[in-house]
């Protein structure tokens, strides 16, 4: 396949007072100065551009992604959003989502390029992005923990909401901690083993909405 790329050359004030704006939270949240060699925004035009670039059909509430390796966030642009994809455009859901796509890059630093359960991941780069401010707080924990190698919109729904949990009750450098010590981790089982060991309790749909009081 090939692509071209262009690079915007009268700058969009909004996008880039995002780019900063998160750049500086991001790192204050992760403990990281990231000056040199800072990512890269592409913005795409359609669908199909996805498409090609996932290599595969994708579903339509799917508008971004992390390349850590690369160090490029991908997006499609906020003028095709609601043409293009099941979202509704505004500017605080789209200040979020670039957000969200630059803490997965903040992430991969700090894991040292490990991922872990894909909840965590997730929820990590929902929480920092603000995004829990734009979704309906569940009721009750009942399918985060089924999205470990696996991805998918549900994924999004509770993940938030534990991490958030986990920061307000047993603050953010435990979290940073987890994150770190994935370097080691290979499968669920060790996972769960480094959970209890940081947090002092097994991970289950119970035991977060108890800390969480929910």
């Amino acid at each position: 396949m090939l692509y071209k790329l262009s690079l915007v050359k009268s700058g969009d004030r909004f996008i880039e007072r995002i780019f900063h704006e998160s750049m500086k939270d991001l790192g204050k949240f992760y403990g990281i100065t990231w000056t040199t060699n800072t990512p890269k925004i592409v913005f795409l035009k359609d669908r199909k551009s996805i498409d090609l670039l996932r290599a595969k059909k994708t579903e339509p509430w799917l508008v971004g992604w992390a390349d850590d390796r690369m160090r490029i966030v991908f997006v499609l642009d906020k003028k095709e959003l609601e043409r293009y994809s099941s979202h509704t455009y505004s500017k605080d859901y789209y200040h979020s989502l670039i957000k969200h796509e630059l803490s997965h890059l903040f992430y991969k630093i700090l894991s040292a390029g490990k991922q872990g359960p894909v909840w965590l991941s997730e929820g990590v780069a929902i929480y920092t992005s603000g995004q829990n401010k734009l979704k309906i707080k569940p009721s009750k924990f009942k399918n985060f923990l089924s999205f470990y190698n696996r991805g998918g919109s549900g994924v999004y729904e509770e993940s938030g909401f534990v991490v958030e949990i986990l920061v307000k009750r047993f603050g953010k450098n435990k979290l940073l901690k987890l994150i770190k010590s994935l370097e080691d981790v290979s499968n669920e089982k060790q996972f769960n083993k480094l959970f209890q060991k940081i947090y002092k309790f097994q991970i289950s749909y119970k035991s977060i909405s108890l800390q969480g009081s929910w």
